[in-house]
């Protein structure tokens, strides 16, 4: 049995939106953005490829840009650290836990809007 393999060039799509990360250190201070491309997204985080150098747990501010859609300033997590190759591959979480109620499930729902445009785009017509 022959099975189709996911390579990473399938899931590539993802690199259209505008994803852009903002370090989180000592005493909540933040550093300048940095971009990122995505090769995986889901509403719950999202993997990521950067030249940037992060710690898995460290705490980071996430940039989503869309073509129709803008969320800013959504906290997140590094969950997962997958080698360097060229660039560094994380995996992102995102953290709802210090929004209210409302502006939570606002994003949540943005959020899985964009998973649902992306997923149209890998889908054969």
């Amino acid at each position: 049995m022959i099975t189709k393999e996911r390579r990473f060039s399938d899931r590539y799509l993802g690199a259209s939106l505008k994803f852009e990360l903002q370090p989180r250190y000592w005493f909540g201070l933040k550093k300048e953005k940095h971009p990122a491309l995505v090769t995986n997204f889901s509403s719950g985080g999202a993997a990521i490829t950067t030249p940037l150098k992060l710690k898995i747990g460290q705490r980071i501010q996430v940039t989503i840009l869309s073509e129709f859609h803008n969320i800013r300033q959504l906290p997140a997590e590094i969950v997962r650290y997958d080698g360097k190759q060229v660039d560094y591959r994380y995996g992102v979480r995102f953290n709802f836990s210090k929004f209210p109620e409302v502006a939570s499930n606002n994003t949540q729902f943005i959020l899985k809007q964009i998973e649902q445009a992306l997923c149209q785009t890998l889908s054969p017509n």
